[in-house]
């Protein structure tokens, strides 16, 4: 399932990187910020609480990366280079990710940085947004967005134009165990 995701997510133009542990992916987070950011003493990075953090000592990565912000407002997030969040499903069929939030930060980690890393646990790879749907109560989820890799409109002279209404890039961070 995780090579269909990886394929059809690659042909919206996002980038798919699979790590075996939490602790390959969390070094290749810290590894993309550190290439990433422009200037250690601004705050160009958002993270949003999930259950990837679970365990990661926040004060030693602030000491290591000074720029991430775990406290998100409209303001940080909308002045962050990159915003990093774990999103709930991703869909093989169409190679979306899927992003279930009562939260605003986790939305704000999502939509306006220009970069976003999306976390994905493996396991949370379906079929299909049926399969999704059979697996989540609708009535109980505040807000729902499906991800289709980096925002793009030809509203404009019908010229494609990437990154207008949301992220440039989309990276894609599949752990199979955490």
């Amino acid at each position: 399932m995780f090579e269909l995701f990886k394929e059809k997510a690659e042909k919206i133009n996002a980038e798919v990187y699979h790590f075996n542990s939490k602790a390959e992916a969390l070094d290749f987070i810290k590894d993309f910020i550190i290439k990433n950011s422009s200037n250690k003493k601004s705050k160009e990075v958002v993270w949003c609480d999930s259950n990837f953090l679970e365990g990661v000592d926040r004060d030693s990565l602030l000491k290591e990366l000074p720029q991430v912000e775990f406290n998100i407002d409209l303001n940080s997030a909308s002045s962050a280079k990159i915003g990093i969040n774990q999103v709930d499903y991703g869909i093989a069929e169409t190679g979306s990710l899927v992003e279930i939030s009562d939260r605003i930060s986790k939305r704000l980690c999502s939509t306006l940085p220009e970069i976003h890393i999306a976390i994905l646990p493996v396991s949370k790879i379906e079929t299909n947004m049926e399969t999704v749907m059979k697996k989540i109560n609708i009535k109980n989820i505040p807000y729902i967005t499906i991800i289709s890799g980096p925002s793009r409109t030809a509203d404009i002279e019908r010229v494609l134009t990437i990154g207008v209404h949301g992220p440039e890039r989309v990276i894609i961070v599949c752990v199979d165990n955490f």
